[in-house]
């Protein structure tokens, strides 16, 4: 969380950075957008969520190298009339994510990116709709072998929504 700060303070040039208080031990999830936390006062609907799990702050999608290669591989979807939503997320315990998105966003589909997925490349039911985990675009900057395995995965993405 703290790197993740860091990043918006020094990169980003947000000056103050105001992040929900979680309580000690809590396993909250905290969703960021490129302007800072995102906190809706209803649920959001959208069709498609890129959910982007960070360890580190090099995994931001926000990130210019990283925000390349991530809008290449959302060209390469067309994804021209699919409502998206795109969220770095810091969570503690990844079995409450389902959860706690719900609470802020519904979707159709949600593409779970992280360094370390489970259930890789698997299209199941959690929570309103439907996930499937895959690499990250920041892990695929470091092993461009698993762009292979991503695409077959964002191309389930596709089957789903009817693309």
């Amino acid at each position: 969380m703290k790197d993740y700060i860091q990043y918006l303070q020094e990169v980003l040039g947000l000056q103050n950075v105001m992040l929900p208080a979680s309580e000690p031990g809590s396993t909250k999830a905290h969703f960021f957008t490129q302007e800072g936390a995102f906190e809706p006062t209803s649920v959001q609907q959208k069709e498609l969520v890129f959910l982007n799990i960070l360890t580190q702050a090099k995994e931001s999608f926000f990130l210019p190298e990283v925000r390349d290669l991530f809008d290449k591989m959302k060209a390469a979807m067309k994804l021209k009339n699919i409502q998206v939503l795109e969220l770095d997320c810091t969570v503690e315990d990844r079995s409450q994510l389902p959860s706690e998105l719900a609470q802020i966003c519904e979707s159709r589909v949600v593409v779970v990116f992280s360094s370390f997925p489970k259930d890789l490349g698997e299209l199941i039911f959690k929570g309103p709709g439907k996930w499937i985990e895959t690499y990250s675009p920041a892990y695929l900057l470091e092993d461009a072998a698993a762009k292979k395995v991503v695409w077959n995965d964002l191309q389930k993405v596709m089957k789903e929504l009817g693309l």
